[in-house]
């Protein structure tokens, strides 16, 4: 097992919740994201201790992942922790064969929810079919928002976002993502901020045009949670809420790695203690014994 440290992103959406709560990027002013999971070039994971990102240790290890590694040390999967303490911009991510034309993987994700504001709300979807000719149009008068469908949203509650869905996080959310590992966002509305530049941020219309799902979407986990704790089953990853009350052991699939995040509480995972907001990466078919009290989630790649 290996305890890890994220990379962390001060976009200017984010708040101090994740350095308050976690101790997040105690060196930004702002901690917006802190991407727990990821050898994607854009945030690399490093290993506690300073032994080095988790991307190279994959090239020298690639047994860890369990067949769902690359030669080049590459994670199928992203695992973020992000802080909305202003609203998202609306966008969209492209689908696998899209994003293939850059050299990316598409971005099916995930949301659950592990904090909110009474007010606090999502947008997911269309609230009606739409054509081609009515989002472009609707994108160029800034009124994208009234054919959105916005979700209250409350703790504990896990949304599932295909690629291809218009969707943007509200202000006041405290959100765990797992993802494809991809940094493919496709804005379409962004409130008309600036950013550091001091000029309006880029929007990718044609792009979103594009790839954007104009039916509507269904947003529910494909399996909701079950009885084992499965919150999520698709073809990219599956996540589970593990839920400890003294002993226990938990094992990793015997084809893929797993990340476990501790959500709630303080649990000691093969003698470490992972307090709330801390995570571990388990190679494939790894057995560790689990002691105390708190939720893990945990996921895993397909």
């Amino acid at each position: 097992m290996l305890l890890l440290t994220p990379a962390c992103k001060d976009y200017l959406w984010g708040g101090t919740l994740l350095k308050e709560r976690y101790g997040k990027g105690e060196e930004l002013d702002i901690v917006a994201e802190s991407w727990e999971l990821s050898t994607h070039p854009d945030g690399l994971t490093k290993i506690a201790g300073g032994e080095g990102c988790l991307r190279d240790y994959l090239k020298t290890h690639p047994a860890a992942g369990g067949g769902s590694v690359s030669g080049e040390g590459d994670l199928p999967l992203l695992v973020k922790l992000i802080d909305a303490c202003k609203p998202l911009s609306v966008q969209v991510h492209p689908d696998d064969a899209y994003a293939a034309r850059v050299g990316q993987r598409g971005k099916t994700e995930l949301w659950h929810v592990l904090d909110a504001a009474p007010d606090a709300y999502l947008y997911l979807g269309l609230n009606r079919p739409v054509s081609r000719e009515e989002l472009a149009e609707r994108i160029a008068h800034n009124t994208v928002e009234e054919i959105l469908k916005k979700v209250p949203v409350h703790k504990g509650e896990s949304y599932y976002i295909p690629a291809g869905t218009l969707h943007a996080i509200g202000a006041g959310c405290l959100i765990y993502e797992v993802q494809q590992s991809s940094n493919l966002t496709y804005r379409v509305y962004d409130y008309g901020r600036l950013g550091a530049d001091g000029k309006p941020r880029q929007l990718h219309i044609e792009d979103a045009l594009a790839v954007t799902n104009r039916n509507l979407v269904d947003t529910t986990p494909p399996k909701g949670k079950e009885a084992d704790g499965t919150i999520v089953s698709c073809p990219y990853f599956t996540l589970r809420e593990v839920a400890v009350a003294g002993a226990a052991e938990f094992s990793a699939p015997h084809n893929s790695f797993c990340h476990l995040l501790c959500a709630e509480g303080e649990v000691t995972v093969a003698e470490e203690v992972l307090r709330a907001g801390m995570g571990a990466f388990l190679c494939a078919d790894e057995t560790v014994s689990l002691q105390g009290s708190g939720k893990l989630l945990a996921v895993s790649a397909g």
